[in-house]
């Protein structure tokens, strides 16, 4: 299904310019991306699912999210962090794109979100849109080496379940492809949070891709393929992703312009898999979080 031109919603791509980096010398850059953490308020007790199902939230309180990120932050000395979404529920640089439960019920709206960026350490700063472009590099300004990092709003839910989410904004995209022709830097990667639909019916390079299994679990496949999980394998319809319905033509976007060498999304909590379509790798950061959605 083509996005139709009404879910333009946002503001075009902005650009942020350079963010210079303490790099040792011989080093590489390291970016770490944190999704899905799902943090909810101390005062939250229960989480009712798509499904109707009351979930309680006391089973989860003792995963040591925040406790794990610590480590694995000091493990990896990333030179910049992504948060990309779903994480409510300063000495690095960072920058955040949100998920579809960052505003889910909250008292606040997505627009309100974008005063996550006044806080310390963001490079974001002061930006209009969750839509955004940096430069990093280890220089004092953008050479050779330097990395363009693009940031996309993947939209929330959709209350039209046929639809499922919403999805990229046609703005943005068209503000993609005139940036990715001006010159850049030799290499770039994008970030999201939810998949976008090419994500769907590829075998994985490396990880795993769970989100049938986990569907079949949880009670969610409907019938009658939930009596026949091992023809559903055979065949391949396993292969599947949470992406919008819609198709925002972003993936094309990316291959058309071989600017973007990899992207990288969240949302699907039970897949950590790195596929490979027409040159683009198509990348999970694995979740963060212990608590449901």
């Amino acid at each position: 299904q083509t996005c139709p031109l009404a879910v333009s919603r946002r503001l075009a791509m902005e650009v942020l310019g350079y963010v210079p980096l303490k790099v040792a010398e011989g080093d590489s850059i390291r970016i770490a991306q944190v999704t899905d953490v799902h943090r909810f308020p101390s005062t939250c007790s229960f989480w009712t699912n798509g499904c109707g199902q009351r979930v309680d939230l006391e089973t989860y309180r003792a995963g040591g999210e925040i406790e794990l990120l610590e480590a694995v932050l000091r493990r990896v000395s990333p030179h910049f962090v992504v948060f990309t979404g779903d994480i409510l529920d300063g000495r690095l640089p960072w920058t955040f794109v949100p998920g579809n439960h960052d505003d889910d019920d909250a008292p606040w709206s997505r627009s309100e979100l974008l005063e996550i960026f006044q806080l310390p350490g963001c490079v974001a700063k002061g930006a209009k849109s969750f839509d955004h472009c940096v430069t990093l590099g280890a220089g004092e300004g953008p050479d050779c080496n330097s990395i363009r990092l693009w940031f996309f709003d993947s939209g929330g839910n959709n209350p039209d379940p046929q639809i499922r989410y919403d999805t990229f904004a046609p703005s943005t995209v068209a503000s993609f492809q005139r940036l990715s022709r001006e010159p850049t830097p030799p290499m770039g990667l994008a970030y999201f949070h939810i998949p976008l639909p090419e994500y769907g019916d590829l075998t994985p390079v490396h990880g795993t891709q769970g989100l049938f299994e986990a569907a079949l679990q949880a009670g969610m496949v409907p019938r009658p393929w939930c009596w026949m999980p091992s023809l559903v394998r055979l065949l391949g319809k396993d292969r599947v992703v949470g992406s919008s319905k819609l198709n925002s033509g972003l993936f094309d976007a990316f291959v058309e312009s071989q600017t973007v060498r990899a992207t990288f999304c969240g949302h699907d909590h039970s897949s950590d898999a790195i596929f490979l379509r027409d040159g683009l790798f198509l990348c999970y950061g694995r979740v963060s979080g212990t608590t449901p959605p």
